[in-house]
C-alpha cells in the first residue's frame, strides 16, 4: 500500500514546564486582583455603613437636644422667666441660672450625678426645665385654693407624683399630683403628703391650663457594653434613657447677647459666662464614633481644639456642631 507524502503525524503530549509556570503566574495575578478588589469593596462598604450609623445617631441626638434647648423655660402662654411659679411641690428641681431653666456644668463641675452610670471625664452636662405635652384646660371654677383640679381628659398621661404646672398667664403654681383619676373628667389632687402645702397661690378659674413639668439632664456616660453614649435623665421619673450610642464627647458653648439685639455676640463655655440673663442660645458639639475600628489606619482627628483619638484607634469619627436659640429668651 502506497502512502502519500505529507507532514508526519504528531500528538500533543502536554505543557512544557515554562508554559505551565506562565499559566500559573497569570492565574495568580488574576486571582490576586479579584481578592484585592473584593477586599477594598468590603472595607468601603463597612466604612460607609459605619459612617451612616454615626450620622444617624448624630442627627437623632442633636434633634433631641435642640428641641429641649429651644423649649427651655416654656410654661404655656408665658415663660417661666416672666411668671416665676409659686412652688409647693416636695423636692422640686433646682432652679439654677435661674428663671430661664437652663444650667450648663462645664466638664460636669458642680453636677450631682443622679444615676449609677459613670460620666465620661471632660464632657459637659446640661439641665433643661420646661413644661411638656399639649396641656389640658380646667373644666370648671375652683371654689378655693385647696380644691382638687378638674380637667377634661388627660392627654399628657399625668400620674400620681408627677410635677404639674398650673398657670393662667398671670400666676403659676408648681405642685406634685397626689392622685390622678381616670375618665373623661380627670381629677388631680395636690394633697400635702407630696407637697409642702395643699394650697395654691390662688383659686384658678377655667381659663387656667395644667401642663406636665419636667427637668432633663443630658450627659455622656459609659454604658454596660463599655461604649459611651448620650443619656437623658428625667427628674420626674428618675430614670436615665440612652438617646444615642457612640458619642465620645459633648461640648457646650453659651451664646451671649451683650447689646440686646437678639443675636449672639460671643460663644463662651459655662465658666466664662458674664451675664446669664444675656444667654439666648446654646451651641452644641457632639463627637461621634463608629462601633468598631474600620479604617485601614489610624487618622488624626481634632474636636474642640484637641486631639480626639489616641493610639492605634481606627474608628470612623465625625463632629456635629449645631446651634439652638432659646425661644423664651428672644422676641
Amino acid at each position: 500500500m502506497k502512502v502519500s507524502a505529507g507532514f508526519p503525524n504528531s500528538r500533543q503530549a502536554g505543557l512544557s514546564l515554562v508554559e505551565l509556570l506562565v499559566a500559573m503566574a497569570i492565574q495568580f495575578i488574576l486571582l490576586g486582583g479579584m481578592v484585592y478588589v473584593y477586599s477594598n469593596s468590603k472595607i468601603m462598604f463597612t466604612v460607609n455603613e459605619q459612617l451612616s450609623r454615626v450620622q444617624e445617631n448624630g442627627r437623632y441626638a442633636t434633634d433631641a437636644l435642640l428641641y429641649d434647648i429651644r423649649m427651655a423655660g416654656f410654661a404655656g402662654c408665658r415663660s417661666i422667666k416672666e411668671i416665676t411659679p409659686n412652688i409647693i411641690a416636695n423636692s422640686p428641681p433646682a432652679f439654677e441660672n435661674l428663671t430661664d431653666s437652663l444650667t450648663v456644668y462645664e466638664n460636669g463641675s458642680g453636677w450631682t450625678n443622679p444615676t449609677t452610670l459613670t460620666r465620661v471625664a471632660g464632657t459637659d452636662v446640661i439641665t433643661l426645665q420646661s413644661t411638656r405635652g399639649s396641656g389640658a384646660q380646667l373644666t370648671g371654677n375652683m371654689a378655693t385654693d385647696n380644691a382638687n383640679i378638674q380637667v377634661g381628659g388627660n392627654p399628657d398621661g399625668l400620674v400620681a407624683n408627677d410635677l404639674i404646672l398650673i398657670s393662667d398667664c398671670s400666676n403659676a403654681d408648681l405642685f406634685r399630683a397626689s392622685s390622678v383619676s381616670d375618665g373623661s373628667t380627670v381629677t388631680i389632687a395636690h394633697a400635702n403628703n407630696v407637697n409642702t402645702d395643699n394650697r395654691l397661690s390662688k383659686p384658678y378659674q377655667d381659663d387656667a391650663q395644667i401642663m406636665s413639668f419636667d427637668a432633663h439632664s443630658y450627659f455622656i456616660a459609659t454604658g454596660a457594653n463599655g461604649e459611651p453614649g448620650l443619656y437623658q435623665h428625667s427628674f420626674n421619673s428618675n430614670t436615665a434613657t440612652l438617646m444615642a450610642e457612640g458619642i465620645e464627647s459633648m461640648q457646650l458653648l453659651l451664646a451671649e447677647d451683650s447689646n440686646d439685639d437678639q443675636e449672639p455676640d460671643v460663644y463662651v463655655n459655662a465658666a466664662a459666662v458674664v451675664d446669664w440673663e444675656a444667654v439666648i442660645g446654646v451651641r452644641v458639639g457632639l463627637l461621634m464614633r463608629s462601633d468598631n475600628g474600620v479604617a485601614t489606619e489610624s487618622r488624626s482627628f481634632t474636636f474642640n481644639g484637641g486631639e480626639a483619638n489616641a493610639g492605634d484607634d481606627t474608628r470612623v469619627r465625625k463632629a456635629f456642631w449645631t446651634y439652638a436659640a432659646m425661644r423664651n429668651r428672644i422676641n
